[in-house]
């Protein structure tokens, strides 16, 4: 099961719609406001590649005011409780 960790970049006074529609993400394991160049950070994991890809380029990039994310998938996971 691939597990990727989502950096998304979003327009400041829509923070909080930007999460409410990461909150209704399939795979969602956990997210965080951030206080860096990047606002919100995701942790997804899914059963196969395409459904993650289908995730990140179906949902994320179409919710409203998100401006640009970048996508780190691991190799290994051995902590699946924490983001």
């Amino acid at each position: 099961m691939p597990t990727a960790y989502v950096l998304i970049n979003c327009d400041f006074d829509h923070r909080d719609k930007v999460m409410n529609g990461v909150n209704q993400l399939p795979g969602k394991l956990d997210s965080a406001e951030l206080d860096t160049p990047y606002d919100i950070l995701i942790k997804l994991n899914l059963g196969t590649v395409e459904e993650l890809q289908e995730t990140i380029k179906g949902h994320i990039k179409k919710i409203p005011h998100v401006q640009s994310i970048v996508t780190l998938v691991t190799i290994q996971d051995t902590d699946r409780n924490s983001l």
